[in-house]
């Protein structure tokens, strides 16, 4: 296995593209702007727990181009991997009924069980849910940084294969499944991050700490604005990063989306999605997977996205990033009451 928890850091020849944003764009002056973040840490050499924190804000800006905080939160949930259970969560500010997801399933069945204890916070597209909703990937993700920092040992006789032809990365006969029956440890690699929360504008985001060694994290941003063509503008991206061993921060996925919709019906009219980081070489073919929300609603994407996009001409990851979508339907209302 190659252990990407010592050095030398070679990148895997698979790897797919690595164009990574370098910077955020600039808040539009009467705008809003939602960012998330989800750390996924472990003790050192520990495969269970895991600890997932969260944090998001909302944040509108006014014409002179000042922020105003409009709302922030947080979440902090404890994961068993292996059984893939959640065995504590809480989010601030509080809701009580969140406490009946301790025992809910970690991935699959996690985000039914949010909506049958809490189904306010997904309609109002709240930004506790969207911590929330980030629960299961977080949990699939975290992972990564077990095989990537060598406490998984040697994958190539652990047993595991991916499931053929989930998304585009692990198609049929494509170099990454080969590689996989070949018995080749596939061990993503990825660019250094550019740095996202430290520019020149303090309000870009909401303050983060430091990752440390083996941490992972997924970032979100949307931002909500009118064009000039009269529809709504939807700026959004995701990055999830790796801190390797000598506390380089490297970037595994990422994803930048521009999307229309009409501000009378809600219709989404026109969606382009850019892959900036993709772990492997197949990954590319699922970009135009993309333009098939058009003519969703945005709140039919959290339910339209997972029913209707699947298989190799999709990815999970950016599908995802397609559901958050549904967040701007809060922050349209907010640009609307500007």
């Amino acid at each position: 296995m190659t252990d990407l928890g010592v050095p030398s850091f070679g990148l895997h020849p698979l790897h797919g593209r690595h164009e990574p944003t370098t910077h955020n764009p600039p808040r539009r002056p009467r705008s809003a702007r939602r960012t998330t973040s989800i750390d996924m840490t472990r003790s050192d050499g520990s495969l269970d727990p895991v600890h997932l924190s969260g944090a998001a804000r909302d944040v509108w800006t006014e014409s002179d181009g000042s922020a105003t905080p409009l709302a922030t939160s947080g979440l902090s949930a404890t994961i068993e991997l292996i059984a893939r259970v959640v065995r504590r969560v809480e989010v601030t500010p509080p809701v009580d009924a969140v406490s009946l997801l301790c025992g809910a399933p970690a991935m699959s069945g996690f985000r039914a069980a949010a909506d049958e204890v809490a189904p306010w916070l997904r309609a109002t597209r709240d930004l506790r849910y969207t911590l929330l909703d980030d629960v299961p990937v977080a949990t699939l993700i975290s992972g990564h940084a077990l095989s990537a920092s060598g406490v998984l040992e040697d994958v190539a006789t652990s047993g595991y294969l991916p499931v053929a032809d989930q998304c585009a990365g692990f198609a049929t006969g494509g170099l990454l499944m080969n590689s996989f029956e070949a018995g080749d440890p596939v061990v993503v690699t990825g660019p250094e991050a550019p740095d996202l929360d430290h520019d020149d504008d303090p309000d870009a985001w909401h303050p983060m700490a430091e990752l440390p060694r083996h941490g992972m994290r997924r970032l979100r941003r949307i931002d909500v604005f009118d064009a000039v063509d009269g529809s709504i503008g939807i700026d959004a991206m995701f990055r999830d990063t790796y801190v390797r061993a000598d506390g380089v921060e490297t970037i595994i996925h990422e994803y930048t989306l521009d999307v229309a919709v009409d501000p009378e019906t809600a219709v989404i009219l026109d969606s382009r999605a850019i892959p900036r980081v993709l772990p492997w070489q197949e990954c590319p073919g699922a970009v135009a997977s993309a333009e098939r929300i058009e003519g969703m609603t945005l709140s039919e994407l959290h339910f339209r996205v997972r029913q209707e996009l699947s298989g190799t001409s999709t990815c999970t990851h950016l599908n995802d990033l397609l559901r958050s979508v549904a967040d701007a339907g809060a922050l349209i209302g907010v640009l609307q009451k500007a």
